[in-house]
């Protein structure tokens, strides 16, 4: 059976971040960094803390160049897309009214535009797409940003005591 529009928006988005090889935040969250146990994060030496503000921070950093882009690419889809679909309507209005016949409702221009142009049920899969990205690394990198900042309170208790 064939896929929708929103399953494989949601595949997208999961492939992209299985590409960007960066561990999700889970109960295990400093899994592969030995030595590293973020329940136990207070009693952490400094240069375990060191650790975790530099694995931290540094997915911190790359999550959000990675978001950055992501967010520049759905905007370009969503431009092309408009630019597309006003050109659409205007050929639909256009058609219709020489063959005069009565406008169409905007739902109707759109269900029009989105039956009978692949090119514009294209762009709406990717913006789609892009829109699960930009979510799911988002919340990744709040995920990470939340970390990060513990480890920074712990640091900043650490030297204020």
């Amino acid at each position: 059976m064939a896929k929708n529009a929103s399953d494989r928006a949601l595949e997208t988005a999961q492939e992209f971040l299985d590409d960007l090889n960066i561990q999700s935040i889970s109960d295990n969250v400093t899994q592969g960094y030995p030595g590293l146990d973020f329940t136990t994060l207070h009693e952490s030496t400094n240069d375990e803390l060191e650790a975790y503000i530099t694995m931290y921070g540094g997915y911190r950093s790359y999550l959000e160049v990675e978001l950055a882009d992501s967010v520049a690419i759905k905007t370009a889809f969503e431009s092309h897309f408009n630019e597309l679909y006003n050109i659409y309507i205007y050929q639909v209005a256009e058609q219709r009214e020489t063959d005069g016949k009565k406008k169409l409702t905007r739902e109707e221009i759109r269900g029009a535009a989105m039956t009978n142009n692949d090119q514009l049920r294209e762009l709406r899969t990717k913006i789609m797409g892009q829109e699960a990205i930009v979510t799911r690394v988002g919340g990744l990198l709040a995920a990470y940003k939340a970390c990060y900042d513990a480890v920074s309170r712990v640091v900043t208790l650490r030297n204020l005591g």
